[in-house]
């Protein structure tokens, strides 16, 4: 069925928003409107209301890379499709997630002198440009300059700068950066899914605009988004981004060791695991018991819970003990005084707070983008976390009082860049 018409009258009446998650497990497009008269039930901030969701299992992608465009660009569609069904509209664009362990976070400063008696946007896009003039390799594309803050004639801790007098301005900016090729490949398979990539967005910094608070930014928090192929770890004080790490952990390693354990298969394996997964023993009764196929007799046994457990307790701990490692190495551990704020698909297993926070030592609750509504039981998910980032992330772009020149904005140009990159004008 074609939904061209419905789509053009409903652009009429509101902006439609798509955020796209391409995980290694699944695909989840978000569909959402923007109005301002929108502030019922299921409405995030700024008026955004979610229409639809679209899911398919992910193919063709492994821990954030693509290994086979035709599957991922199968994937997509059929995600995409799936929310064209729930929402009535055709989707042509979205706002794309990046992520995999190509993606790296570096810290730069950069200082000019102030001609003029104040300080303006020219200025500001200035102090930036000399932060991010830093040596990129040709291979890495910059995704995100982020300004933490500015400095005007040595007085720090200033947000915005705008009509300050002085005659030195600083600020510090955090770069993320991903490998083109990896972020070229991901791109291609939306385009042969029929999309136009409106922009690419390092996922953690949409999934905090569902999840986090400004308080929680501003007093410091740790973000950890546990997805299938990998973890991300997010930082944010003052209320800005400070850091990122990508960990090659995810929930599809647990999997993987409860189908090597039990000796059964993955699919089962994935099953048991989000039906009797638990990460503590002490979270255990010595009767509980879980009920296992055979894939070879049409059969069924009974063993322990404790069997499970005793599997995927030590991967949760390797985890959490990876992200304490990554917490004191970059001296951030003693400034999240808001804690930690857990997100994903991998955070439903039982046990995984309790885990969290007996191992980073740290207050932690777990975060999803919205709690009530029409589609409360399923956005409300942790795994959708994302995909209503990247919707929320595109709405700003359609607000009123947030307009900017696209090839300027400190938080774009990367597009324009892997066009370039792609058509050979490097």
């Amino acid at each position: 069925m074609h939904f061209g018409f419905i789509k053009e009258v409903a652009m009429k009446q509101e902006k439609l928003i798509v955020g796209l998650d391409v995980g290694t497990t699944k695909v989840s497009a978000v569909v959402g409107e923007l109005n301002s008269s929108n502030h019922g039930n299921g409405d995030l901030r700024g008026g955004v209301k979610i229409l639809g969701i679209g899911t398919s299992t992910s193919k063709g992608i492994r821990k954030g890379v693509v290994t086979n465009i035709e599957s991922t660009a199968a994937s997509i569609r059929e995600a995409v499709r799936d929310a064209e069904k729930t929402t009535g509209i055709q989707i042509n664009a979205v706002y794309l997630g990046i992520t995999g362990g190509h993606i790296s976070c570096i810290s730069s400063h950069g200082v000019i002198a102030v001609k003029e008696k104040e300080i303006g946007q020219k200025e500001i896009d200035s102090v930036i440009d000399s932060a991010k003039a830093v040596a990129i390799p040709f291979d890495r594309e910059i995704l995100h300059v982020i300004p933490e803050g500015y400095a005007v004639n040595g007085q720090e801790g200033i947000t915005d700068p705008h009509g300050m007098g002085g005659v030195r301005l600083e600020t510090n900016v955090q770069i993320v950066s991903g490998d083109a090729t990896s972020i070229h490949n991901l791109i291609r398979s939306c385009e042969k899914a029929g999309l136009e990539v409106i922009e690419a967005v390092y996922q953690p910094l949409a999934s905090a605009d569902a999840i986090l608070t400004e308080d929680e930014k501003e007093l410091g928090v740790a973000m950890i988004d546990i997805g299938g192929g990998t973890t991300e770890v997010s930082f944010f004080r003052d209320g800005s981004f400070c850091h990122s790490a990508v960990l090659a952990i995810g929930g599809n390693n647990f999997t993987n060791d409860v189908a090597i354990g039990l000796r059964i298969s993955t699919q089962e394996a994935e099953y048991i695991k989000k039906k009797y997964g638990c990460t503590l023993l002490t979270m255990t009764k010595d009767d509980e018991e879980v009920e296992i196929g055979n894939d070879e007799e049409s059969t069924t046994k009974q063993i322990p819970r404790r069997y499970l457990v005793e599997i995927l307790q030590p991967r949760a701990e390797e985890l959490f003990s990876l992200i304490k490692e990554e917490l004191v190495a970059k001296g951030l551990e003693k400034s999240l005084n808001s804690g930690v704020v857990l997100t994903g698909g991998g955070v439903l297993m039982q046990g995984m707070d309790v885990m969290a926070e007996n191992i980073l030592e740290l207050p932690v609750r777990t975060g999803s983008p919205v709690k009530n509504g029409e589609h409360a039981g399923v956005i409300g998910n942790p795994c959708y976390s994302t995909g209503v980032g990247l919707m929320l992330y595109g709405a700003e772009e359609f607000s009123p009082d947030h307009s900017y020149d696209k090839d300027d904005h400190i938080f774009t140009g990367a597009m324009s860049k892997i066009k370039n990159w792609m058509s050979g004008k490097f």
